[in-house]
C-alpha cells in the first residue's frame, strides 16, 4: 500500500472521530463531549525542572534551550499493543488497517475509533515548565488508552516561535558532563515526510475523556537520551559548541528515541 499523506491522513482520522460521533445515537458509539488538549514537557523522574537529566550512559545533561514543531495528536479507543495483553498482538502498523467498509470508523485504524483530536501543529518550548492549553476538541466519551502524535518537518510554520527551531523539526542546545569531560553541543533534528517517519505510534495512556476535562500530551526529552554517547564526540578546543551531525552517533540514538512510543506519555485531568 502506498504511503499516506499527511493531510489524507488526518482527513481519515477526522472521518473516523466524526462517524463515531454520529453513530452515538445509534448505540454503536459514545456520547459527544468537548475537553481541552494540553501540552506540556515532564521532568525526568528525580528531577524539578524539565531539560536536566543523567542519562543512561552515565552523562550530566542540561539543556539550555529546546524547541519541537508537533502535532496533530490523536486519541484512539484501543490499548498499545506495547502495553502488553494477548489481545493486542494482532495489531498491524497504523496506515495498513485502511478497511474497505461503510462502519470503518468503528476499527479504521490499528487503534480503533478515535475518540479526539487536536488536529494544528504547535511549535513548543520543551523547556517552559508550564502546561500550554491549545484549546477545546470534540471528543466521544470514552477511555482512550492509546496516543498518536505526528512530529512536523521545519519550515512549515512561520513567526517568531518558528525562528527558534532555525528550520528543525526540533533544535536542542546544552551542555553534557561525565567524570571531569564536558561538551557543549546543539542539534537540529529533522523528520521530512513520508508520514511513516513522522509519526510516534502506541503511546500508552489511559484517560477516560469526559465533558470539560482536559487531556496533557507530554513530552519526555529525557527519554531521547537514552543510549547517547556523547564520549564519542570529539569537543573544539575553542570550547564552541559541537553540532551534532546526522553521521554521528548521538544524533542517529536522538532521531531514532524521539519518534519511540516512549518519547512522548499523556495524563488526564478531569
Amino acid at each position: 500500500m502506498s504511503a499516506l499523506s499527511r493531510r489524507d491522513f488526518s482527513l481519515a482520522l477526522g472521518s473516523s472521530l466524526l462517524g463515531g460521533l454520529a453513530c452515538g445515537g445509534s448505540g454503536t458509539g459514545g456520547r459527544a463531549v468537548s475537553f481541552s488538549m494540553a501540552l506540556r514537557s515532564a521532568p525526568a523522574p528525580g528531577e524539578a525542572l524539565p531539560g536536566h537529566f543523567t542519562t543512561d550512559t552515565g552523562w550530566r545533561v542540561a539543556l539550555s534551550s529546546a524547541w519541537m514543531l508537533l502535532g496533530p495528536f490523536y486519541l484512539f479507543e484501543q490499548a498499545s499493543p506495547l502495553a502488553g495483553g494477548s489481545h493486542q498482538r494482532g495489531w498491524r502498523r497504523l496506515g495498513e488497517l485502511l478497511l474497505p467498509s461503510a462502519h470503518a470508523h468503528e476499527s479504521f485504524f490499528a487503534g480503533g475509533r478515535v475518540l479526539g483530536e487536536w488536529d494544528r501543529e504547535v511549535v513548543f518550548n520543551l523547556l517552559s515548565g508550564e502546561a500550554r492549553v491549545l484549546g477545546l476538541v470534540p471528543g466521544i466519551a470514552g477511555t482512550a488508552r492509546s496516543l498518536s502524535v505526528l512530529l512536523q518537518p521545519g519550515g512549515v510554520v512561520k513567526g517568531d516561535e518558528a525562528a527558534s527551531l532555525r528550520g528543525h523539526s526540533v533544535w536542542l542546545e546544552g551542555v553534557a558532563s561525565h567524570e571531569g569531560a564536558e561538551l557543549l553541543f546543539q542539534v537540529g533534528l529533522d523528520f521530512p515526510p513520508p508520514l511513516e517517519s513522522q509519526r510516534v505510534e502506541f503511546v500508552p495512556v489511559e484517560a477516560p475523556l469526559d465533558e470539560g476535562g482536559t487531556f496533557v500530551v507530554e513530552a519526555l526529552p529525557h527519554a531521547w537520551f537514552q543510549g547517547v554517547r556523547f564520549e564519542r564526540m570529539e569537543a573544539p578546543v575553542s570550547g564552541e559548541a559541537v553540532a551534532l551531525s546526522p553521521e554521528s552517533q548521538p544524533y542517529r540514538a536522538l532521531h531514532v528515541n524521539a519518534r519511540r512510543y516512549s518519547a512522548f506519555s499523556g495524563q488526564w485531568l478531569g
